[in-house]
C-alpha cells in the first residue's frame, strides 16, 4: 500500500500534522507531502514519495499506535 492510499482510506489522520512530524524542521512540511503526494512539478522535477519518506511517516504513524494501544489499555 502506498502513503497516498493509506491516508486516503484513514481520512482521520491529518496529513499537515503528519508532515509537521515527519520534517518537523521544515516550515513548508505541509507543502511538501502535499507536492509527493499528488505528484506536484515543482522547481527541476516531479515530487515523489521517497522510501525515506515511506520510513519516516511510518515512524510517526507507530508513535501514534502505540498511544492508541496505551490508551485502549488504560480504559479496558
Amino acid at each position: 500500500m502506498k502513503l497516498k492510499e493509506f491516508l486516503d482510506n484513514n481520512p482521520i489522520i491529518n496529513s499537515a500534522q503528519l508532515a509537521a512530524k515527519m520534517w518537523p524542521e521544515n516550515k513548508s512540511a505541509r507543502s511538501k507531502l502535499t507536492n509527493k503526494l499528488n505528484e506536484n512539478i515543482v522547481g527541476s522535477g516531479k515530487q515523489r514519495i521517497t522510501d525515506l519518506d515511506d520510513k519516516a511517516a511510518l515512524e510517526v504513524l507507530q508513535k501514534l499506535s502505540d498511544e492508541i494501544e496505551k490508551f485502549r489499555q488504560s480504559i479496558v
